[in-house]
């Protein structure tokens, strides 16, 4: 992994001793990655792996600008518009947009080259993403963050948008709360492992994006158990973290079809864990990952119409029609590219588009 930091846009004064010194709050930052292998047989990036790569990007910048261990509380919504390569250098950009008492907004951004032989050089964006930290004090719980100030007129509309989605969020929060933890008659399965990961925060807790990858792969699994094919995620994210995980806590992520269209599918994941001994583990996210099944021809397959049975699952689509919905209307469209030839390799970071 290749690491480039963008020249920070904000200074904050800090004493050391009898002097002041001027040091550097970074409200943007900028990462570069490539996956070279995988388990999966497409030639693209799992999903889960491209979130994993915005939390750490997305990350650094929430803790540069709190100077804290900060937690990931959420993961906003994802459209793939541009599947991501392997085996091709992967730039992500974060930046700070909003900020509360205790939480840090960073907007994202992942892009990649284009541009071949005898063509003028781009950037193309892959997915665009907002997340949400929480800064933690020495005691470990939540602590008052530095405000972040707009200085300009795009500032000011990314932070009053990044206030806005918050209402939408919240209710598709309610709406993933009350469906039912049953699986009815739809195709579903359960992953159940201890959590042992080296993706840890600084204090000890897995991260986000590890959990991600978690949310990913079940409903990865679960769309290919019902489909027949290899699939691939096309809108992942909208997860809200309630709680961490901490090493050797037994983990259970189950997936569970709840919506299909001509050619997607849209499977509800929910998160548990806690101590191995415990029987009824606590919720730690839940996700709505949409997959397809590609047909080698840059297309997507079409795939046979998963058909209510219950009363319970006629209840759970219906709900899973109102989550996409809402979600739909936070969706980022990604801005075309004239405006991004200020990129990883100028002096400053491309201007991430505002909805």
């Amino acid at each position: 992994m290749v690491i480039s930091a963008t020249r920070s846009h904000r200074r904050c004064s800090a004493a050391v001793g009898a002097n002041v010194v001027l040091v550097p709050r970074r409200s943007s930052i900028e990462l570069t990655f490539r996956e070279v292998t995988g388990t999966s047989r497409e030639t693209t990036v799992a999903a889960g792996v491209v979130v994993d790569w915005i939390d750490k990007t997305a990350y650094a910048c929430a803790a540069s600008w709190t100077r804290a261990s900060c937690v990931t509380t959420y993961v906003g919504n994802m459209h793939f518009s541009v599947a991501v390569p392997r085996d091709t250098p992967v730039t992500v950009q974060a930046r700070v947009v909003h900020t509360g008492r205790t939480s840090v907004h960073v907007q994202t951004r992942v892009l990649i080259r284009t541009g071949g032989p005898g063509e003028q050089p781009g950037w193309k964006t892959c997915t665009e993403c907002f997340m949400i930290y929480v800064a933690l004090g020495a005691d470990g719980e939540p602590a008052p963050v530095p405000p972040f100030e707009p200085s300009t007129e795009l500032e000011r509309r990314r932070d009053v948008d990044a206030a806005q989605r918050m209402v939408y969020r919240r209710k598709v929060e309610e709406q993933i709360q009350s469906l039912p933890s049953g699986f009815a008659t739809s195709e579903a399965l359960t992953l159940r492992f201890l959590a042992e990961t080296d993706e840890r925060y600084p204090d000890g807790k897995i991260r986000g994006g590890a959990v991600m990858k978690w949310i990913d792969l079940a409903a990865e699994i679960c769309a290919e158990r019902y489909c027949g094919y290899d699939v691939a995620s096309v809108l992942t994210g909208g997860v809200r973290f309630y709680r961490p995980i901490t090493i050797g806590d037994l983990v259970e992520v189950d997936a569970r079809l709840v919506l299909t269209g001509t050619k997607s599918m849209h499977v509800l994941v929910r998160v548990r864990a806690g101590d191995r001994w415990e029987r009824n583990p606590q919720v730690v996210a839940y996700g709505l990952p949409v997959m397809v099944a590609p047909d080698g021809r840059g297309s997507a397959r079409r795939i046979t119409r998963w058909e209510p049975i219950s009363d319970e699952d006629h209840m759970v689509a219906e709900k899973a029609r109102r989550i996409r919905d809402l979600r739909n209307a936070t969706l980022l469209t990604p801005s075309p590219y004239s405006d991004a030839s200020e990129s990883s390799e100028g002096s400053e970071t491309a201007e991430l588009s505002t909805p």
